[in-house]
């Protein structure tokens, strides 16, 4: 796919989602799976002009999402100590959000963590009144949603390796990123080179895999993990359709 049929099929892309991109954002979301230079992508759009590229004005409903989310971060921040990472994703984190979205969130923690903090994580937004989505219920304005949790044992993105995925990856807007947790889950999703590899290569990463890996396992951790999850999961059960949700692992509203 040459530069022009990549800036042709990001922008096919983002009009599915309604999206008016910037030229910075068209770049960055370059859909290909070829590295391209900005002087490259500059070049290629004063040959061709393309209508659907403009500067959009300010999103104040953007601001006003963004501004929530990094209130809650300090929050999540300052009272727990396992997480390690919390990013923007979904509308939000694309830039052009409606007004009536929710706030799309992913979690990582530490390794078998992910369930405890759960756990904890509800008794303390149902306790500090915090508008968050419930469990297989419609979104609303500026609800939490936290549609993704991870642990340090399973960051790699196995299910559904495809563009929107990798779009959405590259996306994120990270708010909290202790140990570097943020750079290993961009270096271990490497496969989003394959859809994104112009926006990919903007993403910092770390040089090893190796550099801040994990720590060996703790058998407490392993057993309070287990022991946590499965009254969670029983809950969930007989309203789980299309989430994938496991020891290490849970995506809601997939």
């Amino acid at each position: 796919m040459n530069i022009f049929n990549s800036i042709r099929e990001t922008i096919k892309y983002s009009q599915k989602y309604k999206g008016q991109l910037t030229k910075n954002q068209l770049f960055y979301r370059l859909i290909g799976n070829k590295v391209y230079t900005r002087e490259e992508f500059l070049k290629a759009i004063s040959i061709v002009n393309y209508q659907i590229i403009k500067i959009k004005r300010k999103n104040k409903e953007l601001e006003k999402k963004i501004e929530k989310a990094e209130n809650l971060a300090k929050l999540i921040k300052e009272n727990f100590k396992d997480i390690l990472f919390l990013g923007i994703t979904g509308s939000v984190a694309a830039g052009y959000p409606k007004k009536n979205d929710d706030i799309d969130l992913i979690i990582i923690t530490k390794r078998d963590k992910l369930w405890i903090n759960r756990l904890k994580l509800r008794i303390f937004i149902k306790k500090n009144k915090i508008p968050h989505r419930k469990f297989n219920k419609k979104e609303k304005k500026d609800d939490f949603c936290f549609n993704l949790w991870l642990d340090e044992k399973s960051i790699q993105i196995k299910e559904k390796q495809n563009l929107k995925n990798a779009i959405d990856l590259i996306l994120i807007r990270p708010l909290i990123n202790k140990n570097e947790t943020y750079e290993r889950f961009i270096r271990t999703n490497d496969w989003a080179k394959k859809y994104v590899a112009t926006g990919y290569s903007l993403k910092p990463t770390l040089p090893s895999l190796e550099k801040g890996g994990l720590k060996n396992s703790i058998f407490l951790d392993r057993v309070v993990n287990w022991l946590v999850f499965w009254p969670q999961f029983f809950y969930m059960k007989n309203r789980i359709k299309n989430e994938e949700i496991g020891l290490h692992k849970a995506f809601f509203h997939h």
